[in-house]
């Protein structure tokens, strides 16, 4: 009778583990929360990521790599890399465990475990160009004062916002269906 009760456990535990981590699969909320999150840190990491990367390559030919415009442009390129690796290898990770399929929750938590090292040697890169070249970004910023309007620039966040939206509804709907 007890090898009974005991399978009838383990088939209960994996039946649970397919839909979700163990550490989230008696908590829809949190595995909601970590779903939007992180779908959305992707996203908007590679968005930031893309634009830095095409702001660079568009002006190559006239921003030497020193130039503060080039290391404030690769300091943001950076953090956005970090994001969406992390981000990404962490949603492929919780989007895949509705999968059920224990090969793929097996190579996706691989790929995590090769990408999360990654992501933080783009966090560690971000960190070092930006601890290098603060004096001389803050100094080159101080010398002519440049005025900031960040209320013009608010029509700029509607995309932004969209995805996380998305990404919400998105993470809601997953768990809510399982």
């Amino acid at each position: 009778m007890t090898a009974t009760a005991t399978s009838n456990y383990i088939g209960e535990a994996m039946q649970t583990a397919a839909l979700a981590p163990p550490s989230l699969a008696d908590n829809p909320g949190l595995l909601a929360w970590n779903l939007f999150v992180m779908t959305a840190a992707m996203c908007l990491g590679i968005m930031m990521a893309g634009k830095q990367a095409r702001r660079i390559w568009a002006a190559r030919s006239m921003d030497h790599p020193t130039d503060p415009v080039s290391i404030y442009r690769m300091i943001i390129l950076l953090a956005g890399c970090a994001v969406a690796t992390r981000g990404g290898a962490e949603a492929v990770s919780l989007w895949s465990w509705s999968s059920g399929d224990a090969a793929t929750i097996e190579r996706v938590a691989t790929a995590k475990r090769w990408l999360d090292p990654i992501s933080v040697g783009f966090g560690f890169l971000w960190m070092t160009m930006h601890i290098l070249a603060e004096p001389m970004v803050e100094f080159q910023l101080r010398k002519v004062p440049l005025p900031v309007d960040l209320w013009s620039r608010w029509p700029q966040l509607r995309r932004p916002v969209s995805i996380l939206i998305v990404s919400l509804l998105m993470a809601a709907a997953a768990v809510g269906l399982r």
